[in-house]
């Protein structure tokens, strides 16, 4: 084995799948290289990489101009530095030449979408995006989605592949489905439906609303339960008032278990726009506790979500996904049998070890070509 030292750049406050995607990478891989992941400025990341006994540093906003990220690669002999989003690709370019160490971009999504949210920051940020993207001569793509998407930009540089993956054996429940349920006054006999994912247009959040509205309509005891924040929150809130719906759709607000309340419902959903990880974490987690999973078609999600596994939408159409959602209810006795299906192909294709293998892999192939 190579003794490889990896600084791991990544924002601050980034509590989504590039988050989980760094912490899980950091956490496992050590037998086989040794992690520090980078915070810029200040977030939850630092606390809960502390919590896991990973080696955290928090650097300045303004890392990138005034030596420290250099400074601490220098001091710590760090062979590769791997830069995850937005602010750190743009980072790269504006550190590339003064770099000691190898550098390496994983691609957690599409980099042209990432900025939906505000159309000043899309604009004016997904440019300096695609600008430090371009400052590298390679890329982690954590899907063939990914790695498509540079080739059709004309990207140079090598390109790996690395999946997202999971330790099943640590995820856990520990408050159980009545708990969950008495917590947001859910009876036994509703059907849930659980959405985890930050509030951003892109993930779609009003689309699934309109959808749920309309399946209300035709079915009894349906409830959703949205999990997790976001600058979208209070449009979503406003859009749940004015259907009607808002005793039956339930914000649950960021929590870091989010499995206790998977475990808790009945099916779970993602009707985004673009999903870059193959598959998302969402899915995998939900697969651990054998849950069906209806999700967009969009990505490489026909690798993993099929008939036999879930259901697939096209997130553009409200009639899709409630007509999707309408079938899940229909065929509820059939649910266990299709997330044991998803737990059952996800644990033998997602393994954390076979994540944790390609990175050194990658990390090894461009430490032999520096």
């Amino acid at each position: 084995m190579f003794n490889i030292k990896v600084l791991q750049v990544i924002s601050g406050n980034d509590n989504g799948g590039g988050g989980n995607h760094v912490l899980n990478l950091s956490f496992y891989s050590r037998d086989k290289f040794e992690c520090t992941v980078g915070c810029i400025g200040e977030g939850n990341l630092y606390k809960k990489g502390e919590d896991l006994g990973i080696s955290m540093v928090q650097f300045g906003s303004r890392a990138a101009y005034d030596g420290t990220i250099i400074k601490y690669v220098m001091e710590n002999n760090i062979d590769i530095v791997n830069f995850h989003g937005a602010k750190a690709f743009f980072m790269h370019w504006l550190l590339k030449h003064k770099l000691p160490s190898a550098a390496v971009a994983t691609i957690h999504s599409n980099y042209k979408k990432d900025f939906l949210n505000n159309k000043f920051k899309q604009v004016f940020f997904t440019p300096l995006s695609i600008q430090g993207l371009k400052s590298f001569n390679y890329y982690i793509c954590v899907s063939n989605y990914i790695s498509k998407l540079l080739k059709d930009d004309n990207f140079r540089g090598r390109r790996f592949i690395v999946n997202n993956g999971v330790d099943y054996e640590a995820i856990n429940v520990v408050k159980n489905r009545e708990c969950i349920r008495k917590m947001y006054n859910l009876e036994e006999k509703d059907f849930v439906y659980v959405c985890v994912a930050r509030m951003h247009p892109v993930k779609n959040h009003l689309g699934l609303i309109q959808a749920f509205s309309k399946l209300k309509k035709e079915r009894e005891g349906v409830k959703l339960l949205l999990v997790g924040d976001g600058e979208l929150e209070e449009e979503i809130k406003g859009q749940i008032k004015t259907l009607n719906v808002d005793k039956d759709i339930i914000l649950t607000g960021f929590t870091d278990r989010p499995i206790d309340i998977v475990n808790a419902a009945d099916v779970s959903i993602l009707t985004s726009f673009s999903e870059g990880g193959s598959p998302p974490l969402v899915i995998l987690e939900s697969a651990a506790v054998k849950k069906a999973f209806i999700c967009s078609k969009v990505g490489d999600i026909e690798e993993t979500i099929n008939e036999q596994r879930g259901f697939l939408i096209n997130p553009n159409s409200v009639e899709d996904i409630y007509e999707k959602m309408k079938e899940a209810y229909d065929r509820r006795e059939e649910l266990d049998v299709i997330g044991a299906n998803l737990c059952q192909f996800v644990k033998n294709t997602y393994s954390i070890d076979s994540f944790c293998s390609k990175y050194y892999s990658a990390y090894k192939e461009i430490l032999l070509r520096k």
